[in-house]
């Protein structure tokens, strides 16, 4: 927040712990063996302090929602939940817990991370044969995400097959808004909350010229904090 002069929304990952996960996402969907109450002792901690944290810069804008799902979450170690990001019950219980439940409130957002990773695809059609973006899209967003990242958006690498899919999802949520008025009301509380969070970070005028970069100051800008960078990368080590 500080580095950017409170212009950049700060939404760290990967919510709600991916330290105990038993394979990558670029493999598939990873699977936790811990319930919640062992969630909250260790993988959630960190983002419990950071939600909590008294200092307004302190505390992030939004929580990028990972694609894990947890064996054991409400105690059953036979019972596994989708992968959180696609999961409406285990998201809202983890934004209805008492260290998160005020910063939802207060406007911090959900952001479900990349919905055309292999993990994602290979969950939904374990042959890979299909890739059906629409529903991906749909699932992660009636599950509580407020923002959708439509990267990798194909089960091929080609542009056009992403882009198609990205314009089929729109188009999707333009009808599926004019005549589900349920829907409606979760698009207008989401787009509330990115509205909000725009203005607290650019403020007045809200225009897009006040927000774009000023290509002409950047070489002025890079690199004037090289000196700081060093003890920095010393302290993470």
């Amino acid at each position: 927040h500080e580095g950017s002069g409170g212009r950049v929304a700060v939404v760290p990952g990967h919510f709600p712990g991916l330290g105990a996960a038993d394979r990558p996402l670029t493999e598939e969907v990873s699977t936790v063996q811990k319930s919640l109450e062992q969630l909250k002792q260790i993988e959630l901690a960190p983002f419990f302090a950071a939600t909590g944290a008294e200092e307004p810069l302190a505390r992030p804008d939004g929580l990028l929602v990972s694609h894990i799902r947890y064996r054991g979450f409400q105690g059953n170690i036979y019972a596994s939940t989708k992968p959180v990001s696609f999961d409406p019950q285990a998201l809202q219980q983890l934004m209805a817990l008492p260290e998160l439940a005020p910063w939802r409130e207060d406007g911090g957002l959900t952001v479900a991370d990349e919905l055309g990773v292999r993990a994602v695809r290979r969950f939904y059609d374990p042959t890979e044969q299909a890739f059906n973006g629409l529903r991906v899209a749909r699932d992660a967003f009636v599950a509580g995400n407020d923002l959708l990242i439509l990267s990798h958006f194909a089960s091929t690498d080609e542009w056009d097959a992403h882009f198609d899919n990205i314009r089929t999802t729109i188009a999707f949520f333009r009808e599926k808004y004019a005549t589900d008025p349920t829907f409606q009301a979760w698009v207008d509380q989401a787009v509330l909350r990115i509205l909000r969070l725009k203005l607290r970070l650019y403020g007045e005028p809200f225009t897009l010229a006040d927000v774009q970069v000023d290509y002409d100051a950047i070489p002025e800008e890079v690199g004037r904090l090289t000196e700081q960078v060093a003890p920095i990368a010393q302290a993470a080590v």
